[in-house]
């Protein structure tokens, strides 16, 4: 692995942190953490083609937009590390959290509801395909039993 930057601090062991932010990565890597936010290589790398191709990975896209669309709107857990100034800088975390909640859950609560008719729409224009594909295939059948009549 190349690094990127070096730390010349005393009493700082980078090693040792390094090794914690992989452990903490390991550990929500093992308990499906990521799993949401998963990406098939395919996609990421903009290769849709190759990957549509396959149904299995389709279907597997298509349930996998459908969980990132869901936003979750709640309220999330605002807590500090910090043992000396944890308390007020809490409060001051959840002061403006209830401040800027008024601005943003309008905000977000479109941006759901616009994920959701986007991810509704590419489902029924793949179930509209798919039953598209399926009568021409059915037509291409019938033609084929005719000619060899």
């Amino acid at each position: 692995m190349e690094e990127t930057f070096e730390i010349k601090t005393s009493g700082v062991d980078v090693e040792e942190i390094m090794k914690e932010i992989r452990g903490r990565i390991e550990e929500k890597r093992r308990s499906g953490f990521y799993d949401a936010y998963r990406i098939p290589a395919s996609v990421a790398t903009l290769e849709i083609d190759k990957g549509a191709k396959n149904e299995e990975f389709l279907d597997y896209y298509l349930k996998s937009i459908w969980r990132s669309a869901d936003i979750d709107l709640g309220d999330f857990l605002i807590c500090s590390k910090t043992f000396l100034l944890g308390r007020p800088i809490v409060w001051l975390k959840k002061f403006i959290w209830k401040l800027l909640r008024f601005y943003t859950f309008r905000l977000f609560s479109q941006q759901k509801i616009y994920n959701a008719r986007m991810v509704n729409l590419v489902q029924m224009m793949n179930r509209k395909y798919e039953d598209r594909l399926s009568e021409l295939e059915k037509k291409i059948e019938k033609i084929e039993s005719n000619v060899k009549e």
